[in-house]
């Protein structure tokens, strides 16, 4: 007589195989959960509740409203425990004050630190970041100093020195270029301190040396798109001219994507007159930065210059938005088409022209 699987074996062998052991077994599974940052703070209150004088616990809740970006409980929570905390707790309100704009309690916070201990460069850099929003730079830049004094290897100061030298007109690029050393020779050869070097000779036509740094630069990291820009410059500072095209033509092949690297090479080209190359990488140089106002005008410039007048038309209009000061240029095409006598453009670029000024 034949045997017959019965109807329930049945189900148990198709389904099986689908069906977790810990399902088998009665305990399902259950999907892992995250606590969310409002549960966090309430269990830490809960907490503060049963232990009102356990300090590390007031510091955990505001760090927990810091990372919420909830600032102001942040800075009434620690004041009301100013004189129980500890330095990390009264740096984390100065910074809570900072994100604030508070700069009065900022500086408070922080005296509190510098009358405890003399060589807190944390501190002091801070406070040279509150007496920079209040726009007293000879007191931002003692504080600065004195940040580096105290601790050598700290980086935000030294940052913050550069921003300042650089924001000077004309910029201080012998003060950034010690600067620039400094950063190298206390803290390391890192290859983002290098390239500062290698900006700051760059800019400031020290060509030898930058050709140096720039290299140096290139040694440490290969993609580094200013680093090859910056080269170029200084070879062709140096008068060798092949050799800065080349390079300069590398780093627009390479860095299709750096706006600095096309609208460099760009102009080296619309400068030897080659303006439908030099169009090219104007334009490769706006899909890099849709707001640069140089590549648009250079866009502008040569693509005018080939009377691709639709082209440049967009360009120019492009180019006054992001930087009023080149309704200049964008006028005196305008005078060009008038004078050519061209009614089909004359109109649509004096109008939009006049605009650009507003």
């Amino acid at each position: 007589m034949k045997s017959r699987l019965n109807f329930k074996h049945l189900l148990v062998v198709i389904i099986l195989p689908f069906v977790s052991l810990s399902t088998i077994a009665g305990t399902p599974e259950a999907p892992a959960t995250q606590t969310s940052g409002q549960e966090k703070v309430e269990q830490l209150k809960a907490e503060i509740r049963k232990q009102p004088q356990n300090t590390k616990l007031v510091v955990k809740l505001a760090e927990e409203f810091y990372a919420q970006k909830d600032y102001q409980k942040v800075t009434l929570l620690l004041w009301k425990n100013i004189d129980k905390i500890d330095r990390n707790a009264i740096l984390l309100l100065a910074r809570a004050h900072e994100a604030r704009g508070e700069t009065g309690d900022m500086i408070r916070a922080l005296n509190n630190l510098v009358s405890k201990d003399e060589k807190d460069a944390e501190a002091y850099s801070l406070l040279g970041n509150a007496y920079t929003m209040q726009k007293k730079p000879k007191e931002a830049l003692e504080n600065y100093k004195l940040a580096i004094e105290a601790n050598p290897k700290l980086e935000p100061p030294y940052r913050a020195l550069l921003k300042m030298y650089e924001d000077r007109t004309p910029p201080n690029y012998y003060e950034m270029r010690i600067l620039a050393q400094d950063m190298i020779d206390n803290i390391g050869k890192r290859a983002d301190f290098l390239e500062i070097l290698c900006d700051v000779n760059t800019k400031d036509s020290t060509y030898d040396a930058g050709v140096t740094s720039c290299k140096e630069t290139i040694q440490a990291d290969s993609k580094r798109a200013s680093a090859y820009v910056n080269l170029g410059l200084n070879m062709k500072g140096m008068g060798d001219d092949d050799k800065a095209k080349t390079t300069l033509k590398k780093a627009a092949t390479d860095f299709p994507k750096s706006e600095f690297a096309q609208y460099t090479y760009g102009r080296l080209l619309e400068d030897d007159k080659s303006s439908i190359e030099a169009m090219k990488y104007y334009k490769v140089g706006t899909e890099a930065d849709p707001k640069s106002a140089r590549s648009w005008l250079g866009l502008a410039t040569t693509s005018f210059e080939i009377k691709k007048y639709e082209v440049a038309f967009i360009a120019y209009k492009n180019a006054c938005k992001y930087d009023k000061k080149n309704a200049v240029a964008f006028r005196r095409a305008t005078t060009v088409l008038r004078n050519s006598r061209n009614s089909e453009w004359t109109g649509k670029f004096e109008s939009a022209s006049e605009n650009c000024t507003f």
